[in-house]
């Protein structure tokens, strides 16, 4: 019989704080974490880049989660999934044994691995002509399972540890399958979630280049989902974890619950690499197949936390999928698009967009869709303009679309 799965705890690191409780104030306050981001475009290697703004952790110690010997020797996205899963464990509260060690899996997710100490290889390889002096650890960081591992490492977890790489849609994958873990009985405890740190200048020459990053040189307004002015996405980075357990048992240990995963559903539009399928039918599609997967209803689904990049097909699109799929109620339901302020953490991004949402809904709160200046008369949902509000919601949709043509959409009760 499969066992019902709940969240009961969350961490976070992002653009707009180091904490959860930091992350959302800013949040619901409308603020935003994009910034210029000069320094990690290499000196004179990325000088030549025009766009040099994004969502970026600031002010962030890796020396409280990170032995002294490896803090230099760790990549970023090391150091932001151990930081998060910290958050996150301590949230849940779970009285480790050596049996639940046992039964304890950790599947983070990225879409980008590594991506500073590919460029430290770069450029002793290409630049200094030092491959022969290559670190040996350099290697680990730039392994895809690194995340995982790491985490794993750390806290004993001997249970179940794989990384899930599927473009911007990697969080919704990867806690799917996480879910899945647990409610049929494979493992007990489940840390999961997704990590980014690939602001870099081979991430922002390629963007650039390929027109799908924004060029503005205004931060503040630089991710402007939904709006008639939109003009791309905006990098962002950091880490969103969560823990899962079964209901039964999160119940029997008087564990706070603050959602329940109801079901998930990933496809894809199998039209273009980059580009949806500008109907919207495809999304539509996953969309209906994830709360179908649920149990529940098309009415019962009373709050969107959307992909949203900014883009203008990307957002049209959405807009589209959610209209077929709700009909007239579409414009009932209010949908978020925290990108506007954190930017587009690629692999991250969904993980740190369902934190978000949840723990708004744990205070009865909907958070802001910020820059949202423009009206565009095809995108005339209630976007949360601006302004976070106070509003109880119940279920919530979560939409991931990616690169590739990938789609992860997940429905999420709230907890009691």
């Amino acid at each position: 019989m499969a066992r019902r799965v709940v969240i009961t705890g969350m961490g976070l690191v992002s653009p707009l704080g180091n904490t959860l409780e930091e992350s959302f104030a800013a949040a619901f306050a409308g603020q935003s974490g994009i910034r210029r981001c000069d320094q990690y475009l290499w000196g004179e290697y990325g000088e030549k880049i025009p766009i040099r703004v994004a969502g970026t952790v600031q002010n962030f110690d890796p020396s409280k989660y990170v032995e002294p010997k490896f803090v230099d020797r760790y990549d970023p996205c090391l150091s932001f999934a151990l930081a998060a899963t910290q958050e996150a464990l301590n949230d849940a509260n779970i009285d480790f044994t050596n049996e639940l060690r046992d039964r304890t899996g950790v599947l983070i997710g990225t879409a980008v691995t590594g991506c500073t100490s590919w460029h430290k290889c770069f450029h002793m390889i290409f630049v200094q002509k030092r491959a022969h002096e290559i670190p040996g650890y350099l290697l680990m960081q730039m392994s895809g399972n690194m995340p995982s591992g790491i985490v794993a490492l750390n806290h004993k977890f001997r249970g179940p540890n794989l990384a899930i790489v599927n473009a911007c849609a990697t969080s919704g994958t990867t806690i799917g399958i996480a879910s899945d873990y647990i409610r049929y009985g494979r493992s007990d405890v489940i840390v999961t979630g997704a990590v980014e740190a690939a602001i870099s200048p081979a991430m922002y020459g390629s963007l650039t280049n390929l027109r799908a990053i924004n060029p503005t040189t205004d931060p503040i307004r630089a991710s402007k989902p939904f709006s008639a002015d939109r003009a791309g996405l905006v990098k962002g980075e950091g880490c969103g974890i969560i823990i899962l357990e079964s209901l039964d048992q999160a119940k029997a240990r008087g564990a706070r619950i603050y959602g329940e995963i109801l079901g998930d559903c990933q496809t894809n539009d199998a039209y273009h690499i980059i580009s949806p399928e500008p109907t919207g039918e495809n999304w539509a599609r996953t969309i209906r197949l994830a709360i179908e997967s649920s149990g529940i209803g098309i009415n019962d689904v009373d709050y969107i936390s959307a992909h949203a990049a900014s883009t203008l097909l990307g957002d049209l699109t959405e807009t589209k999928a959610i209209k077929s799929v709700f009909g007239k109620r579409a414009y009932d339901i209010p949908v978020t698009a925290s990108k506007s302020m954190h930017g587009h953490a690629f692999g991250a991004t969904g993980a740190l967009e369902l934190i978000l949402a949840l723990k708004g809904m744990q205070e009865d709160k909907v958070i802001p869709t910020i820059n949202l200046t423009m009206p565009d008369p095809e995108c005339d949902l209630d976007y949360i303009p601006n302004v976070g509000r106070t509003a109880k919601a119940n279920v919530l949709l979560k939409n991931s679309f990616g690169f590739g043509g990938t789609n992860s959409c997940m429905v999420i009760r709230k907890g009691a």
